[in-house]
Protein backbone atom coordinates (compact mmCIF):
# COMPACT_ATOMS: atom_id res chain seq x y z
CA UNK A 1 0.00 0.00 0.00
CA UNK A 2 1.34 3.68 -0.27
CA UNK A 3 0.08 6.16 2.71
CA UNK A 4 0.22 9.07 3.33
CA UNK A 5 0.68 10.25 6.66
CA UNK A 6 -0.06 13.86 7.76
CA UNK A 7 0.49 15.34 11.09
CA UNK A 8 1.10 18.72 12.55
CA UNK A 9 4.78 18.05 13.56
CA UNK A 10 7.37 15.05 13.11
CA UNK A 11 10.44 13.99 14.46
CA UNK A 12 13.26 14.93 15.11
CA UNK A 13 11.78 18.52 15.34
CA UNK A 14 8.55 17.98 16.95
CA UNK A 15 7.96 14.82 19.35
CA UNK A 16 5.00 15.55 21.71
CA UNK A 17 2.40 12.49 21.59
CA UNK A 18 0.88 13.01 18.17
CA UNK A 19 4.31 13.42 16.26
CA UNK A 20 5.97 10.29 18.46
CA UNK A 21 2.57 8.07 16.93
CA UNK A 22 2.84 9.25 13.88
CA UNK A 23 6.64 8.28 13.89
CA UNK A 24 5.68 4.94 14.92
CA UNK A 25 3.45 4.38 12.69
CA UNK A 26 5.85 5.53 9.92
CA UNK A 27 8.28 2.78 10.92
CA UNK A 28 5.96 0.07 11.38
CA UNK A 29 4.29 0.26 8.20
CA UNK A 30 7.69 1.03 6.13
CA UNK A 31 8.69 -2.17 8.15
CA UNK A 32 6.14 -4.17 6.84
CA UNK A 33 6.69 -3.02 3.14
CA UNK A 34 4.63 -0.19 2.53
CA UNK A 35 5.61 2.93 0.47
CA UNK A 36 4.54 5.79 3.15
CA UNK A 37 5.04 9.35 2.30
CA UNK A 38 4.50 12.00 5.53
CA UNK A 39 3.01 16.06 5.27
CA UNK A 40 4.15 17.77 8.06
CA UNK A 41 4.53 21.35 9.43
CA UNK A 42 8.16 22.01 10.36
CA UNK A 43 7.29 25.99 11.01
CA UNK A 44 5.06 28.63 11.79
CA UNK A 45 7.49 31.54 11.89
CA UNK A 46 9.08 31.40 8.22
CA UNK A 47 9.64 34.39 6.36
CA UNK A 48 8.38 32.68 2.92
CA UNK A 49 6.19 29.41 2.40
CA UNK A 50 8.78 26.63 1.53
CA UNK A 51 8.40 23.17 1.49
CA UNK A 52 11.38 20.92 2.17
CA UNK A 53 11.51 17.24 0.70
CA UNK A 54 13.64 14.35 2.11
CA UNK A 55 13.88 11.04 2.43
CA UNK A 56 14.50 9.15 6.21
CA UNK A 57 14.85 5.33 6.25
CA UNK A 58 12.83 4.75 3.24
CA UNK A 59 9.81 7.15 3.68
CA UNK A 60 9.33 10.68 1.68
CA UNK A 61 8.93 13.37 4.11
CA UNK A 62 7.52 16.73 2.79
CA UNK A 63 7.86 19.52 5.85
CA UNK A 64 6.11 22.80 5.58
CA UNK A 65 7.10 26.15 6.94
CA UNK A 66 5.29 29.33 6.59
CA UNK A 67 3.99 32.11 8.76
CA UNK A 68 0.74 31.47 9.98
CA UNK A 69 0.50 35.58 11.27
CA UNK A 70 0.54 36.13 7.31
CA UNK A 71 -3.05 37.56 6.98
CA UNK A 72 -5.94 36.23 9.18
CA UNK A 73 -4.08 34.23 11.87
CA UNK A 74 -7.04 32.69 13.45
CA UNK A 75 -8.54 31.22 10.20
CA UNK A 76 -5.46 30.28 9.34
CA UNK A 77 -4.77 27.50 11.92
CA UNK A 78 -7.45 25.50 10.32
CA UNK A 79 -7.76 26.75 6.36
CA UNK A 80 -4.40 27.59 4.85
CA UNK A 81 -4.96 27.53 1.40
CA UNK A 82 -0.99 27.24 0.72
CA UNK A 83 -1.25 24.21 2.72
CA UNK A 84 -4.29 22.81 0.43
CA UNK A 85 -2.18 23.71 -2.27
CA UNK A 86 1.32 22.21 -1.47
CA UNK A 87 -0.47 19.02 -0.39
CA UNK A 88 -2.89 18.81 -4.00
CA UNK A 89 0.93 18.90 -5.22
CA UNK A 90 2.37 15.98 -3.11
CA UNK A 91 -1.10 13.95 -4.52
CA UNK A 92 -0.20 14.47 -7.91
CA UNK A 93 3.28 13.42 -7.40
CA UNK A 94 2.44 9.87 -6.85
CA UNK A 95 -0.47 7.49 -6.31
CA UNK A 96 -1.66 7.19 -2.87
CA UNK A 97 -3.92 4.02 -1.94
CA UNK A 98 -5.27 6.62 1.35
CA UNK A 99 -4.89 9.42 3.70
CA UNK A 100 -4.13 8.98 7.28
CA UNK A 101 -4.25 12.21 9.24
CA UNK A 102 -3.01 12.23 13.29
CA UNK A 103 -4.59 14.83 14.96
CA UNK A 104 -5.95 17.17 12.48
CA UNK A 105 -4.64 20.16 13.93
CA UNK A 106 -2.84 22.85 11.65
CA UNK A 107 -3.56 20.36 8.58
CA UNK A 108 -6.81 18.69 8.98
CA UNK A 109 -8.82 21.02 7.02
CA UNK A 110 -7.27 21.24 3.55
CA UNK A 111 -5.82 18.17 3.72
CA UNK A 112 -8.99 16.08 4.41
CA UNK A 113 -11.34 17.63 1.98
CA UNK A 114 -8.97 17.36 -0.91
CA UNK A 115 -7.65 13.81 -0.12
CA UNK A 116 -12.18 12.76 -0.75
CA UNK A 117 -11.65 15.34 -3.86
CA UNK A 118 -9.51 13.01 -5.54
CA UNK A 119 -11.85 10.15 -4.52
CA UNK A 120 -8.57 8.66 -1.92
CA UNK A 121 -9.74 7.10 1.20
CA UNK A 122 -9.20 9.11 4.60
CA UNK A 123 -8.59 8.09 8.07
CA UNK A 124 -8.50 10.27 10.78
CA UNK A 125 -6.80 9.49 14.89
CA UNK A 126 -7.86 12.00 17.17
CA UNK A 127 -5.18 12.69 19.58
CA UNK A 128 -7.13 15.96 21.46
CA UNK A 129 -10.32 18.05 20.77
CA UNK A 130 -9.22 20.24 17.69
CA UNK A 131 -12.18 19.59 15.64
CA UNK A 132 -14.03 21.38 18.61
CA UNK A 133 -11.82 23.91 20.54
CA UNK A 134 -9.86 26.35 19.09
CA UNK A 135 -7.62 25.69 22.05
CA UNK A 136 -7.31 22.62 21.25
CA UNK A 137 -7.36 21.09 24.87
CA UNK A 138 -10.63 22.22 25.83
CA UNK A 139 -8.69 24.93 28.71
CA UNK A 140 -10.07 27.98 29.06
CA UNK A 141 -7.83 30.99 29.14
CA UNK A 142 -8.19 31.57 32.30
CA UNK A 143 -7.04 28.18 33.07
CA UNK A 144 -10.35 26.48 33.86
CA UNK A 145 -11.17 23.23 32.25
CA UNK A 146 -14.24 23.72 30.20
CA UNK A 147 -17.37 21.52 29.93
CA UNK A 148 -17.10 21.68 25.68
CA UNK A 149 -18.54 24.16 22.94
CA UNK A 150 -22.13 24.66 24.35
CA UNK A 151 -22.82 27.99 22.05
CA UNK A 152 -20.30 29.98 19.61
CA UNK A 153 -20.54 32.98 22.12
CA UNK A 154 -18.94 30.82 24.93
CA UNK A 155 -15.89 29.82 22.85
CA UNK A 156 -15.96 33.81 22.09
CA UNK A 157 -15.90 34.89 25.21
CA UNK A 158 -12.66 32.17 25.73
CA UNK A 159 -10.97 33.54 22.91
CA UNK A 160 -11.46 37.17 24.02
CA UNK A 161 -9.65 36.13 27.47
CA UNK A 162 -6.48 35.14 25.95
CA UNK A 163 -6.04 38.53 25.79
CA UNK A 164 -5.00 40.00 29.00
CA UNK A 165 -7.46 42.42 29.66
CA UNK A 166 -10.59 40.48 29.30
CA UNK A 167 -9.16 38.03 31.47
CA UNK A 168 -7.82 40.12 33.96
CA UNK A 169 -11.45 40.90 34.52
CA UNK A 170 -12.99 37.39 34.54
CA UNK A 171 -10.01 36.56 37.18
CA UNK A 172 -10.29 39.10 39.33
CA UNK A 173 -13.71 40.99 39.48
CA UNK A 174 -16.13 39.70 41.81
CA UNK A 175 -18.84 37.08 39.87
CA UNK A 176 -21.48 38.87 39.58
CA UNK A 177 -19.17 41.77 38.14
CA UNK A 178 -17.40 39.27 35.84
CA UNK A 179 -21.18 37.89 34.68
CA UNK A 180 -22.54 40.96 34.27
CA UNK A 181 -19.72 42.52 32.00
CA UNK A 182 -19.94 39.42 29.98
CA UNK A 183 -23.40 39.82 29.24
CA UNK A 184 -23.16 43.31 28.36
CA UNK A 185 -20.16 42.59 25.98
CA UNK A 186 -22.07 39.89 24.05
CA UNK A 187 -24.02 42.69 22.50
CA UNK A 188 -20.64 44.55 21.66
CA UNK A 189 -18.99 44.65 17.71
CA UNK A 190 -16.24 42.86 18.63
CA UNK A 191 -18.00 40.22 20.80
CA UNK A 192 -20.36 39.59 17.88
CA UNK A 193 -17.15 39.51 15.04
CA UNK A 194 -15.95 37.05 16.92
CA UNK A 195 -18.83 34.88 17.60
CA UNK A 196 -19.29 35.07 14.02
CA UNK A 197 -15.55 33.86 13.67
CA UNK A 198 -16.21 31.09 16.22
CA UNK A 199 -19.42 30.36 13.99
CA UNK A 200 -17.30 29.57 10.99
CA UNK A 201 -14.52 27.38 12.56
CA UNK A 202 -17.10 25.63 13.98
CA UNK A 203 -18.95 24.83 10.94
CA UNK A 204 -15.88 24.01 8.88
CA UNK A 205 -13.93 21.90 10.95
CA UNK A 206 -17.23 19.51 11.81
CA UNK A 207 -17.65 19.07 8.01
CA UNK A 208 -14.17 17.90 7.51
CA UNK A 209 -14.23 15.62 10.58
CA UNK A 210 -17.50 14.00 8.89
CA UNK A 211 -16.02 14.11 5.67
CA UNK A 212 -13.40 11.23 6.65
CA UNK A 213 -14.27 7.87 6.22
CA UNK A 214 -12.85 6.61 9.27
CA UNK A 215 -12.08 8.83 12.88
CA UNK A 216 -10.30 6.65 15.44
CA UNK A 217 -10.24 7.66 19.16
CA UNK A 218 -7.44 5.92 21.12
CA UNK A 219 -9.98 6.33 24.39
CA UNK A 220 -14.13 5.95 24.90
CA UNK A 221 -14.12 9.05 26.87
CA UNK A 222 -13.35 10.82 23.69
CA UNK A 223 -15.75 9.71 21.28
CA UNK A 224 -18.38 10.29 23.94
CA UNK A 225 -17.30 13.88 24.00
CA UNK A 226 -17.78 14.25 20.44
CA UNK A 227 -20.93 12.58 20.72
CA UNK A 228 -21.86 14.93 23.64
CA UNK A 229 -21.64 17.97 21.16
CA UNK A 230 -23.68 16.42 17.87
CA UNK A 231 -20.61 15.13 16.34
CA UNK A 232 -22.23 12.36 13.80
CA UNK A 233 -19.55 9.89 15.50
CA UNK A 234 -21.13 6.71 13.24
CA UNK A 235 -17.51 6.57 11.61
CA UNK A 236 -16.00 6.54 14.97
CA UNK A 237 -13.96 3.39 16.02
CA UNK A 238 -12.21 3.16 19.86
CA UNK A 239 -9.09 1.81 19.11
CA UNK A 240 -6.03 2.07 21.93
CA UNK A 241 -3.36 3.08 20.75
CA UNK A 242 -0.25 0.43 21.24
CA UNK A 243 3.35 0.64 22.42
CA UNK A 244 6.85 0.53 20.40
CA UNK A 245 8.10 -2.15 23.24
CA UNK A 246 11.29 -2.58 24.41
CA UNK A 247 13.22 -5.68 22.96
CA UNK A 248 13.10 -8.59 26.63
CA UNK A 249 17.13 -7.96 26.67
CA UNK A 250 16.95 -4.26 26.48
CA UNK A 251 14.30 -3.68 29.29
CA UNK A 252 15.67 -2.02 32.37
CA UNK A 253 14.81 -3.86 35.69
CA UNK A 254 12.55 -2.12 37.85
CA UNK A 255 13.59 0.46 40.71
CA UNK A 256 14.88 -2.18 43.74
CA UNK A 257 12.83 -1.81 46.73
CA UNK A 258 13.85 0.88 48.96
CA UNK A 259 12.77 2.80 52.25
CA UNK A 260 12.59 5.85 50.01
CA UNK A 261 9.26 6.73 47.48
CA UNK A 262 10.10 8.29 44.10
CA UNK A 263 7.46 9.50 42.79
CA UNK A 264 7.79 10.44 38.79
CA UNK A 265 6.32 13.05 36.01
CA UNK A 266 7.44 12.35 32.69
CA UNK A 267 5.41 14.91 29.85
CA UNK A 268 5.23 18.51 29.16
CA UNK A 269 5.84 20.81 32.43
CA UNK A 270 3.12 23.31 31.95
CA UNK A 271 -0.25 24.50 33.85
CA UNK A 272 -3.07 22.55 32.10
CA UNK A 273 -0.76 19.68 33.21
CA UNK A 274 -0.65 20.49 36.57
CA UNK A 275 2.70 20.10 37.67
CA UNK A 276 2.33 22.69 40.27
CA UNK A 277 -0.18 20.46 42.24
CA UNK A 278 2.23 17.76 42.30
CA UNK A 279 5.28 19.75 43.37
CA UNK A 280 3.31 21.37 45.92
CA UNK A 281 1.88 18.03 47.33
CA UNK A 282 5.53 16.88 47.26
CA UNK A 283 6.34 19.49 49.25
CA UNK A 284 3.47 19.42 52.12
CA UNK A 285 4.89 15.73 52.95
CA UNK A 286 8.42 16.81 53.13
CA UNK A 287 7.82 19.53 55.14
CA UNK A 288 5.60 17.04 57.29
CA UNK A 289 8.86 14.88 57.65
CA UNK A 290 8.09 12.06 55.02
CA UNK A 291 10.81 11.03 53.52
CA UNK A 292 10.26 10.80 49.26
CA UNK A 293 12.15 12.09 46.41
CA UNK A 294 9.73 13.53 42.79
CA UNK A 295 11.55 13.56 39.67
CA UNK A 296 10.15 15.86 37.01
CA UNK A 297 11.05 14.91 33.42
CA UNK A 298 10.08 16.92 30.24
CA UNK A 299 10.78 20.28 28.19
CA UNK A 300 11.53 23.22 30.37
CA UNK A 301 11.33 25.80 27.08
CA UNK A 302 7.37 25.78 26.23
CA UNK A 303 6.36 27.89 29.67
CA UNK A 304 9.63 29.26 30.64
CA UNK A 305 7.64 31.63 33.57
CA UNK A 306 6.03 29.06 34.72
CA UNK A 307 8.58 26.70 34.97
CA UNK A 308 11.13 29.50 36.41
CA UNK A 309 8.33 29.60 38.94
CA UNK A 310 8.36 26.02 39.89
CA UNK A 311 12.28 26.12 39.83
CA UNK A 312 11.85 28.78 42.57
CA UNK A 313 9.82 27.34 44.48
CA UNK A 314 11.61 23.50 44.91
CA UNK A 315 14.94 25.53 45.25
CA UNK A 316 15.25 24.52 48.81
CA UNK A 317 13.87 21.02 48.66
CA UNK A 318 16.87 18.76 47.60
CA UNK A 319 14.49 15.98 47.09
CA UNK A 320 12.76 17.58 44.03
CA UNK A 321 15.20 16.97 41.09
CA UNK A 322 14.46 18.52 37.63
CA UNK A 323 15.74 15.84 35.05
CA UNK A 324 14.98 18.04 31.49
CA UNK A 325 13.96 16.54 28.34
CA UNK A 326 14.70 12.68 27.56
CA UNK A 327 15.35 11.15 24.32
CA UNK A 328 11.65 8.67 23.25
CA UNK A 329 13.78 5.58 23.31
CA UNK A 330 15.01 6.37 26.71
CA UNK A 331 11.40 6.02 28.20
CA UNK A 332 11.84 2.81 29.96
CA UNK A 333 14.84 3.99 31.74
CA UNK A 334 13.58 6.91 33.00
CA UNK A 335 10.13 4.71 34.05
CA UNK A 336 12.71 2.34 35.70
CA UNK A 337 13.65 4.72 38.44
CA UNK A 338 10.48 5.65 40.17
CA UNK A 339 8.02 3.64 42.15
CA UNK A 340 4.90 5.88 40.83
CA UNK A 341 4.00 7.88 38.03
CA UNK A 342 1.71 10.71 38.75
CA UNK A 343 -0.51 12.69 35.80
CA UNK A 344 -1.77 15.56 37.69
CA UNK A 345 -3.56 16.64 34.64
CA UNK A 346 -6.36 19.58 34.45
CA UNK A 347 -7.42 18.79 31.28
CA UNK A 348 -9.36 15.64 29.71
CA UNK A 349 -6.31 13.64 28.35
CA UNK A 350 -6.89 11.34 26.01
CA UNK A 351 -5.25 8.34 26.12
CA UNK A 352 -1.62 8.98 27.67
CA UNK A 353 0.98 6.97 26.56
CA UNK A 354 2.58 7.83 29.19
CA UNK A 355 0.47 5.97 31.22
CA UNK A 356 0.67 2.52 28.85
CA UNK A 357 4.13 2.83 29.17
CA UNK A 358 3.97 2.77 32.66
CA UNK A 359 1.71 -0.45 33.14
CA UNK A 360 4.25 -2.46 30.71
CA UNK A 361 7.01 -1.93 33.24
CA UNK A 362 4.36 -2.69 36.06
CA UNK A 363 4.32 0.97 37.67
CA UNK A 364 1.49 1.99 39.15
CA UNK A 365 -0.27 5.09 38.41
CA UNK A 366 -1.73 8.50 40.46
CA UNK A 367 -3.65 10.11 38.20
CA UNK A 368 -6.41 12.86 37.73
CA UNK A 369 -9.52 11.90 38.09
CA UNK A 370 -10.89 13.12 34.71
CA UNK A 371 -11.21 12.22 31.02
CA UNK A 372 -9.47 9.09 29.35
CA UNK A 373 -6.66 9.41 32.67
CA UNK A 374 -9.47 8.28 34.97
CA UNK A 375 -10.82 5.52 32.07
CA UNK A 376 -7.07 3.81 32.15
CA UNK A 377 -6.65 3.64 35.51
CA UNK A 378 -8.89 2.05 38.54
CA UNK A 379 -8.94 2.97 41.24
CA UNK A 380 -7.89 0.80 43.97
CA UNK A 381 -6.98 -1.61 41.90
CA UNK A 382 -4.06 -0.29 39.10
CA UNK A 383 -3.44 2.60 40.82
CA UNK A 384 -5.12 5.80 42.70
CA UNK A 385 -7.45 8.54 41.43
CA UNK A 386 -7.48 12.05 42.87
CA UNK A 387 -9.84 15.12 42.45
CA UNK A 388 -9.38 17.67 39.40
CA UNK A 389 -7.17 20.69 40.96
CA UNK A 390 -7.51 19.34 44.58
CA UNK A 391 -3.93 19.50 45.94
CA UNK A 392 -4.84 17.45 49.39
CA UNK A 393 -6.47 14.58 48.05
CA UNK A 394 -3.28 14.41 45.82
CA UNK A 395 -1.55 14.48 48.81
CA UNK A 396 -3.34 11.94 50.34
CA UNK A 397 -2.86 9.05 47.49
CA UNK A 398 0.77 9.80 47.78
CA UNK A 399 0.15 9.22 51.45
CA UNK A 400 -1.62 5.92 50.93
CA UNK A 401 1.38 4.69 49.03
CA UNK A 402 3.81 5.49 51.71
CA UNK A 403 1.73 4.46 54.80
CA UNK A 404 0.16 1.49 53.37
CA UNK A 405 3.06 -1.19 52.87
CA UNK A 406 1.13 -3.82 50.60
CA UNK A 407 -0.97 -1.36 48.36
CA UNK A 408 2.34 -0.34 45.93
CA UNK A 409 2.93 -4.31 45.35
CA UNK A 410 -1.29 -5.05 45.16
CA UNK A 411 -1.22 -2.05 42.39
CA UNK A 412 1.58 -3.33 40.57
CA UNK A 413 0.01 -7.08 40.58
CA UNK A 414 -2.79 -6.16 38.97
CA UNK A 415 -1.58 -3.75 36.05
CA UNK A 416 -3.05 -5.38 32.70
CA UNK A 417 -1.09 -6.13 29.60
CA UNK A 418 -0.55 -3.39 26.77
CA UNK A 419 -1.18 -3.82 23.53
CA UNK A 420 1.80 -3.45 21.46
CA UNK A 421 2.22 -1.34 18.17
CA UNK A 422 2.04 -4.44 16.34
CA UNK A 423 -0.82 -5.31 17.49
CA UNK A 424 -2.63 -2.02 17.04
CA UNK A 425 -0.97 -1.71 13.55
CA UNK A 426 -1.99 -5.31 12.67
CA UNK A 427 -5.49 -3.78 13.18
CA UNK A 428 -5.53 -0.73 11.87
CA UNK A 429 -4.49 -2.04 8.38
CA UNK A 430 -7.49 -4.35 7.76
CA UNK A 431 -9.45 -1.11 8.34
CA UNK A 432 -6.90 0.57 5.39
CA UNK A 433 -7.61 -2.58 3.14
CA UNK A 434 -11.89 -2.29 3.64
CA UNK A 435 -11.25 1.08 3.18
CA UNK A 436 -9.23 1.15 0.02
CA UNK A 437 -11.49 -2.15 -1.82
CA UNK A 438 -14.25 -0.06 -1.43
CA UNK A 439 -12.83 3.10 -3.16
CA UNK A 440 -11.67 0.97 -5.89
CA UNK A 441 -15.29 -0.64 -5.60
CA UNK A 442 -14.50 -4.04 -6.17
Amino acid sequence: MKILIAVHGFPPTHSAGAERRAERMVRWLTAQGHQVTVFTVESLEAPAFSVNTTSDNGSTIHRLSYNVSEGNHFHNLYDFPQIGQAFLDVLASDTFDLVHVVSGYLLGGQVILNARQAGIPVVVTLTEYWFMCARLNLIRATGEVCSGPETDAKCARCLMEDKRRYRFISQSAPQPVTELFWSLMEHSPVSHAMTQTIKERRITLRQVLEAADLVISPSRYLMNKFAEFDFDTQKFVFMRQGLQKPAPDLKPPPKPASSTLTLGYVGQIKYHKGVDLLVDAVIDLLNSGFQLNLELWGSETEEPDYVAALKAHTRAYPSIQWKGRYLGSDVWKVLSGFDTLVIPSRWYENSPNVILEAYETKLPVIGTNLGGTSELIEHGKTGLCFELNNKDDLLEQIKRILQEPGLLPNLRANIPPVKSIHDEMTELVVHYQSLIHSAQGS
